[in-house]
C-alpha cells in the first residue's frame, strides 16, 4: 500500500436495523497469527475448503472486463491493474476472507457484491486505494497498479466488503450516518487479522499500545486530519475493540445504528456510556501506558 491510502465508505440511504437484530459478534483473539491471510487455500477434492455460502444471480455491472464469478461475488478489472488471472486468483482469496469476517462479525452477505480492480490513475481521489458504494446495489472498487503488492490489495478489498457487512448489519442508512471512528475502525476489526497484516502485530491492542507510546496519545478526533491513515485506523481500531470488549456489543451496536453524522467524536458516548467521547478516549489511553 501506498504511505497515504485513502479507503472511503460510500452513503447509503435505506432505513437502519434496530441493535436488537444483530448478533453478537467473536471478539478479536488475544494472539492471533496473522497467518489465515497469507495462506495458500487448498480447495482440492482431498481437502476443501472452499466457502460453502452461495448467492444467485449477478451483482451490479461495473466498468472493464468481467473476469469471474465466486460464491458471492462478481469481479470486473480495467486495464493498467492486475491481469485477469491474477483478479481470479484474488477472488479466491476474497472469498476465504469473506467467509472469515462474516462468521467473525456475524453477519452475512444477503446479495451478491460486484468487485472492480483499477489502475491507481482510475481512482477517485489522490490516493484513494478503496472505495465501498452500499447506497444502492453494492459494489467496492480498488485501485493498484499491476506491479504493486497484492496481498495490500486484497486487505484494501477485505476492508471494503467490511463496509458492506455494516451496511447488512445496521442498514443502509444508519451507515450513512455512522461515526467516521466507528465506521472506519469498526470496518478494520471485522477484517481481523488481514488488517493486522499489515502491521504484524499480534492484537489491535498491541498494535495501539505501540502506537500510543509512539505519538498517538492525542484527540482521536482529530487524528483524521494526519497523512498516515493506516496508523489512523490502527488507533481507532483499537478504541473499537476496547468499547466492545469493556462494555460489550449491544451498546457499541447502538451506538453506530443511531450515528448523527460522519464527524469523528460526534456519536452519542455520553448517552450510551454515561461517559463522553474524551473521557471514554483517556479512559483507554489509560491502559496502553
Amino acid at each position: 500500500m501506498s504511505d497515504t491510502p485513502r479507503l472511503v465508505a460510500a452513503e447509503s440511504p435505506t432505513a437502519a436495523l434496530l441493535p436488537t437484530q444483530l448478533a453478537t459478534p467473536t471478539s478479536t483473539p488475544i494472539s492471533p497469527t496473522a497467518t489465515l491471510a497469507r495462506r495458500e487455500f487448498n480447495e482440492s477434492a482431498a481437502m476443501k475448503v472452499a466457502p460453502t455460502s452461495f448467492l444467485p444471480g449477478r451483482g451490479p455491472e461495473l466498468p472493464g472486463q468481467f473476469v469471474h464469478a465466486s460464491r458471492r461475488l462478481d469481479f470486473f478489472v480495467g486495464q493498467g491493474s492486475f491481469s485477469p488471472p491474477e483478479v481470479v486468483e484474488m477472488a479466491v482469496r476474497a472469498e476465504h476472507a469473506l467467509s472469515y469476517m462474516q462468521r467473525r462479525f456475524a453477519v452475512s452477505l444477503s446479495e451478491r457484491v460486484s468487485v472492480g480492480v483499477y489502475a491507481a490513475s482510475q481512482a477517485p481521489g489522490r490516493g484513494t486505494r478503496g472505495i465501498a458504494y452500499t447506497h444502492g446495489p453494492t459494489n467496492v472498487r480498488i485501485y493498484y497498479n499491476g506491479n504493486e503488492d497484492k496481498h495490500s490489495a486484497l486487505v484494501v478489498l477485505t476492508h471494503e466488503l467490511a463496509h458492506a457487512l455494516q451496511a447488512e448489519a445496521y442498514g443502509k442508512d444508519a451507515q450513512s450516518r455512522s461515526d467516521l471512528i466507528l465506521l472506519e475502525g469498526l470496518a478494520c476489526w471485522i477484517t481481523g487479522e488481514y488488517w493486522l497484516s499489515l502491521s504484524g502485530a499480534p492484537s489491535f491492542q498491541a498494535r495501539a499500545r505501540s502506537l500510543y507510546h509512539a505519538g498517538y496519545n492525542g484527540n482521536l478526533a482529530a487524528m483524521s486530519n494526519r497523512s498516515d491513515i493506516n496508523a489512523v485506523y490502527d488507533m481507532w481500531t483499537g478504541f473499537v475493540d476496547y468499547l466492545t470488549s469493556t462494555y460489550g456489543w449491544e451498546r457499541f451496536n447502538y451506538l453506530y445504528a443511531n450515528g448523527r453524522g460522519r464527524a469523528p467524536g460526534s456519536a452519542d458516548y455520553q448517552g450510551v456510556y454515561g461517559k463522553s467521547f474524551h473521557e471514554l478516549q483517556n479512559e483507554w489511553y489509560a491502559t496502553l501506558r
